[in-house]
């Protein structure tokens, strides 16, 4: 018995450090960046100290609801410039790679969409009391209640968020998911691109598999995880529990 005991216990913590799996099942109504596009604040708050959690109310747009989302309250100026300072290599650099994406970039929403990943993803590690190196060491933190956020899909969502806040004209905001067909561990991730491109001409933005530190590059380039548009995983979901002879849930939507 004490064998098996420890076979398992490896499995448990695999469990409990995983609950990546793209947003809860209750959530029934998709979030769209109309339904705060004419209440973006950058109203700053005190690094160290977690911005106001979003509280989401449900508005009707056309012939469909959608749930507001208050934007995020941003660190002061001076967290966002020391940020900026000391990424400033990283900045440039992924600067370029939005440029490299080919003809039609703003440079100036290049320029900007760069500051804004890197300064951002440095403020949710302070919201998300990011301590290990291991994302899987801070997935069970949070699945144990010990940490705030920082599961892979509150990256994606918290940096969907705010880049929607940037309305870029030239740029597009994508959203994916891998591993959702297999044995391994499902992720989700934010990917921005040239307006109009495929998402696999894009750049994916993930700062969850380094817990913290940002790993970019073109989604076709990435060799760790094979990504496919959130919409057709959802699908996929739904169609799957419909052919086993359930109901299948509203769509995740974060």
């Amino acid at each position: 018995m004490l064998s098996t005991f420890k076979r398992l216990v490896p499995l448990s913590l695999i469990a409990l450090g995983a609950g990546c799996a793209d947003a809860p099942n209750d959530v029934t109504t998709p979030v769209s960046s109309a339904s705060f596009a004419d209440e973006v604040s950058t109203a700053a708050v005190a690094p160290g100290s977690l911005a106001a959690a979003n509280t989401e109310t449900e508005v009707t747009f056309a012939s469909r609801s959608v749930r507001t989302v208050p934007p995020p309250k941003l660190f002061d100026q001076a967290f966002r410039d020391a940020s900026a300072r000391k990424h400033a290599a990283e900045i440039e650099k992924l600067r370029q790679a939005f440029l490299n994406l080919g003809p039609g970039v703003d440079p100036e929403e290049a320029a900007r969409a760069a500051r804004v990943v890197y300064t951002y993803v440095d403020q949710l590690i302070v919201e998300y009391e990011i301590e290990d190196n291991n994302p899987l060491s801070h997935n069970t933190k949070v699945n144990f209640g010990q940490k705030p956020r920082g599961l892979c899909w509150h990256w994606a969502h918290d940096l969907d968020i705010r880049l929607q806040m940037e309305r870029f004209k030239t740029l597009e905001i994508h959203r994916a998911i891998a591993n959702y067909n297999n044995i391994r561990l499902e992720h989700s991730s934010t990917i921005l691109g040239r307006r109009g491109d495929s998402m696999y001409d894009s750049i994916v933005l993930d700062p969850w598999r380094n817990a913290g530190d940002l790993f970019w590059d073109i989604v076709r380039k990435d060799t760790r995880y094979n990504w496919t548009p959130r919409d057709e995983v959802f699908a996929y979901k739904r169609a799957r529990k419909a052919r086993n002879g359930k109901k299948a849930p509203a769509p995740n939507t974060f």
